[in-house]
């Protein structure tokens, strides 16, 4: 649990310095087979916005931990990837995140399909 604790520290400084990115997804699918992209994947969590995104960023805390350190599939040669579980808007929300040059890196932040 302390890798957890110095990963959301690290990352929280990082957002609150402004050193953040969040993937625009093009297109994430749905258990359905739908397609939808981050715009629509924030809105079916209630979040207008991506700054408002970014404040769930950093409401996490240890308890919301689900895996990692994992390796990002989609680019091998970065830095591992975290994930977090958490209700908003009584919703199950899935939220990935690295840190890498660039900052706090958010992969994805979607209801949890899972």
């Amino acid at each position: 649990m302390q890798n957890v604790r110095a990963f959301l520290y690290e990352a929280k400084k990082l957002v609150s310095v402004g050193r953040k990115v969040f993937i625009k997804r093009k297109g994430y699918e749905l258990p359905d087979g739908t397609q939808i992209n981050y715009l629509q994947a924030l809105l079916d969590l209630d979040i207008g916005n991506i700054d408002e995104a970014w404040g769930y960023v950093l409401s996490l805390s240890p308890n919301h931990y689900h895996a990692g350190p994992i390796p990002d599939r989609d680019r091998p040669d970065s830095n591992d990837m975290w994930v977090f579980k958490r209700k908003i808007n009584d919703i199950d929300a899935y939220i990935k995140l690295k840190i890498d040059n660039r900052g706090c890196v958010c992969i994805s932040f979607h209801e949890d399909w899972g």
